[in-house]
């Protein structure tokens, strides 16, 4: 049985076959490549436009399915949200459907998951890091046989080394974040490699500051991209990640002292305030309605009656027309074409996974990631984020060209999640059985970057400047109704930014990595999951079996222990 470096380093020849293919994935222009048959590695290394598709490649594969249908952005979700406090798994009722879910809703993730979403997690990152470190090194190879480069040339190569330093440390950084230490692929591997041991957190996490400052010297500012460049990294995106990853190894420098499985990481605070204010100062994102700014969407057409006349910014953000606006930072692009099913087209599974798995006449989505009732309690009421996030029974919702009203009887929680909905024309009128959805997933936007300004600020001792960005995001919010709600804050303490980014992100994705690095895990811990409403109840409702000291993280998945042959070690608790 290979390894998985042995997967992946697999003659290469495969991913330059594949990557025409893969060109064709993406609604983006710079993803839209005619495909001219069959081409060598020699191709590749030769030639700029050869370059050029292999960084194509790299994107693509940060939006790649499975046969089992977990894109990445589905996992995310699911190691972000549902196994928090924030969401509940749901699915079919019954609590049975997608068994992974399930466990890593109750606290319980197994090495060896039925259904093996941090199986695919896994070997689908690493996937990309070795795309990433092959376009890297024929980018190096292509510097090497040419002694003259024409300067337009020249620029291209910065910039595509600059989008795969961002890439790879991206997704280092989101297996650090799920998995604790993991080992860190910095070239391509040799088969004397195979049996690397994974890292320390603080060497990952420093390997990813490292590539990110590499990276921020190598890109451009969002504006200085040409039109039909959306969903490529930036300066701004990499200085984003940056101070985020900053702030996550101050908070397990801070919060876990003594605990090995942090040992080496120091406290950055000042850093990353200085990198996500410098986002902020680069003028290049927004808040989109913090100025009461409204948009034209499906959500205010056909007799809507959430919004009649026209979208406030925060619902505008998470529909298809809002997509690469100011707001966005980074996020991976899908597309739905109607095509089969599969990820042909690069889309999401993210829309299908998420939305309503009943409404009143049909049935949508398949109904997973559904909102706690403490997450609905937290809200201030009257707080506009809350129809924007969570849908209940008797919601309007779009189907068929006409609002009706939604049934959430599936729903453990009586509610649903509706951050991924999509209209009939962007997808439920065109899809085939669980094909690929058109929302992009945004892993980071600049009201996250706002966020982690104020709690940089605040850790450094400037309350003044973390309660002025706080209360940037209660503004824009509040904006985008008539309730007053929620008013700005007059003083601050560390619980209103933690309260500020549960309200802002929810269901995003962010909630547990959050309560992990803050040492905040009571609020997942014992906490018990919902009982099946409307006179169906699982057996005996069940608490959350989070063990502070091992759920931190995931174990890794045993297929790769195995096969390692002992090079990997499971933190103790997975053992």
């Amino acid at each position: 049985m290979k390894t998985l470096y042995e997967k992946i380093i697999k003659k290469w020849r495969i991913l330059f076959l594949a990557t025409p293919l893969l060109t064709l994935s993406c609604s983006e222009k710079f993803l839209e490549t005619e495909l001219t048959g069959l081409a060598t590695e020699e191709f590749y290394y030769s030639t700029v436009s050869g370059i050029s598709e292999l960084v194509t490649g790299t994107y693509a594969s940060l939006n790649t399915c499975p046969a089992n249908l977990h894109t990445l952005d589905v996992m995310y979700v699911a190691f972000g949200s549902i196994a928090s406090d924030e969401a509940e798994a749901g699915g079919e009722i019954g609590g049975n459907d997608k068994v992974d879910f399930q466990n890593w809703d109750k606290g319980i993730p197994t090495a060896t998951e039925q259904e093996a979403i941090s199986q695919n997690n896994w070997a689908y990152s690493y996937k990309t890091i070795q795309r990433a470190n092959q376009t890297l090194a024929g980018i190096a190879k292509y510097r090497e046989d040419n002694a003259s480069i024409p300067s337009d040339s020249a620029a291209l190569l910065n910039q595509f080394e600059g989008e795969m330093e961002f890439i790879r440390a991206f997704v280092h950084f989101k297996l650090t974040q799920i998995y604790g230490g993991v080992p860190i692929i910095d070239h391509l591997l040799s088969s004397s490699e195979y049996g690397i041991t994974r890292k320390t957190v603080a060497e990952c996490l420093h390997f990813v500051q490292e590539r990110l400052e590499i990276a921020i010297d190598l890109l451009p500012t969002k504006g200085a991209y040409g039109p039909g460049n959306a969903g490529r990294a930036t300066s701004g995106a990499a200085e984003a990640l940056l101070a985020k990853a900053s702030l996550y190894e101050s908070s397990y420098a801070e919060n876990y002292a003594g605990d090995e499985r942090f040992a080496g990481c120091e406290q950055k605070y000042a850093e990353a305030l200085t990198h996500a204010q410098n986002v902020i100062n680069s003028g290049e994102y927004t808040l989109l309605g913090i100025n009461g700014e409204t948009f034209d969407t499906y959500w205010n057409q056909n007799g809507s009656t959430i919004y009649p006349e026209s979208t406030p910014g925060y619902r505008y953000i998470f529909t298809v027309d809002g997509e690469n606006s100011d707001e966005d930072v980074f996020s991976v692009q899908s597309i739905n074409d109607g095509l089969p099913v599969y990820m042909i087209s690069r889309g999401t599974y993210l829309t299908i996974y998420m939305t309503v798995r009943n409404t009143s006449v049909s049935t949508l989505g398949w109904g997973f990631n559904c909102p706690t009732e403490d997450m609905l309690n937290d809200y201030e009421p009257g707080d506009p984020r809350i129809i924007v996030t969570i849908g209940r029974d008797g919601d309007p919702v779009y189907i068929n060209d006409e609002w009706l009203t939604m049934s959430c009887v599936q729903s453990p929680t009586n509610m649903i999640g509706r951050k991924f909905e999509a209209s009939p024309e962007q997808y439920w009128g065109t899809r085939g059985h669980d094909s690929n959805g058109p929302n992009n997933f945004t892993y980071i936007r600049y009201a996250d970057v706002v966020l982690f300004a104020a709690e940089a600020a605040f850790k450094t001792g400037d309350q003044t400047t973390a309660l002025e960005y706080v209360n940037m995001i209660r503004k824009r919010a509040r904006d985008g109704a008539t309730t007053g709600v929620p008013e700005d804050l007059s003083s601050i303490s560390f619980d209103d930014i933690i309260n500020e980014r549960h309200y802002e992100l929810a269901l995003e994705g962010h909630r547990f990595f959050d309560l992990v690095r803050w040492a905040r895990t009571e609020f997942i811990v014992g906490q018990p999951l919902q009982k099946w409403l409307n006179g169906v109840e699982r057996p005996s409702p069940v608490s959350n079996a989070f063990t502070v000291g091992v759920n931190e993280f995931s174990p890794i998945p045993q297929v790769e222990i195995i096969n390692s042959n002992g090079s990997l070690i499971q933190y103790p608790g997975y053992e």
